[in-house]
């Protein structure tokens, strides 16, 4: 671990774990921090100053002070009654552009920020690019979300012979079902695309929600999406294997759907989780 890391890391979550968990939450931020964060500037940069470069600069864009925490534990606090025991789950502030891993601790009552890595959500201003028969843009639904299926990526990659839409082969792409979204109406009564976009009408239509990772020349920090919450591999690779989503497919340690393929390196089963809390805006 770097210098500057362990005066950052310190400095940031020190007073956010005053009170004691019953679960190595250190370990567990740490894990996340190496295998999430550090883990990909390595491969980019092969460089330890300019690893160390690239984290001050993340933690300029973002970082999870006290007080920021605590107001968003007033709106986890809300869903509280959900949770029946200790437990993975997400919170994903789109003002922000980041999704946060949360533990539940059922035994302090109490929850602490795992780690955070940046996503891109949906951008209702991309409509102006839909012709006949494109998927609309929707913007990313605010609410509160139970996973209902999912399935693997194949590993799809587009003639540009960099994006993969659905990101590695065997990532999993966390599905959250059917839901209302806001999208503009860019096509008239006779389903002719309208040129003016000062005339595009909001309307309220269904997207197919989903949460999954992708790769492309777009960075991730901004909205950039049709409606789901693409991120990293290497966060997807970590809600997989730490089991984020997964307490329904799991009974104990045994994996129980017969056609599904399971994490590679499961983890944290007492911690398997369903729910994730998206909010416009963390205040």
């Amino acid at each position: 671990m770097t210098i500057f890391f362990k005066l950052f890391f310190t400095s940031i979550l020190l007073s956010i774990l005053l009170q004691a968990s019953s679960f190595d939450v250190k370990k567990m931020q740490q894990d996340f921090h190496d295998e999430v964060v550090l883990k990909p500037l390595y491969i980019k940069h092969n460089d330890k100053a300019l690893v160390d470069k690239a984290v001050k600069d993340r933690a300029k864009k973002f970082r999870i002070y006290n007080q920021y925490w605590e107001k968003a534990k007033k709106q986890l606090w809300k869903k509280r009654n959900y949770l029946s025991h200790s437990q993975f789950m997400t919170l994903v502030d789109l003002s922000k552009q980041v999704l946060i891993v949360v533990l539940w601790d059922e035994t302090a009552k109490d929850f602490y920020p795992i780690g955070f890595d940046f996503i891109a959500s949906g951008n209702i201003k991309r409509e102006v690019e839909v012709t006949n028969g494109d998927a609309h843009y929707f913007k990313t639904p605010a609410g509160f979300f139970g996973i209902k299926s999912g399935w693997r990526s194949d590993g799809e990659i587009y003639k540009d012979n960099i994006t993969m839409p659905y990101g590695k082969k065997d990532r999993f792409i966390f599905y959250f079902g059917e839901q209302k979204g806001l999208r503009y109406n860019s096509f008239d009564e006779n389903n002719t695309k309208i040129t003016d976009p000062k005339k595009y009408k909001l309307i309220t239509d269904k997207l197919k929600f989903a949460m999954h990772a992708h790769v492309s020349t777009a960075p991730l920090g901004s909205p950039q999406s049709h409606g789901c919450i693409r991120m990293s591999n290497e966060l997807n690779l970590y809600l997989d294997n730490n089991l984020v989503f997964f307490k329904h497919l799991y009974d104990g340690k045994k994996w129980i759907h017969p056609y599904k393929k399971p994490p590679a390196k499961p983890n944290n089963h007492e911690l398997a989780g369903e729910y994730m809390l998206i909010l416009n805006k963390v205040y």
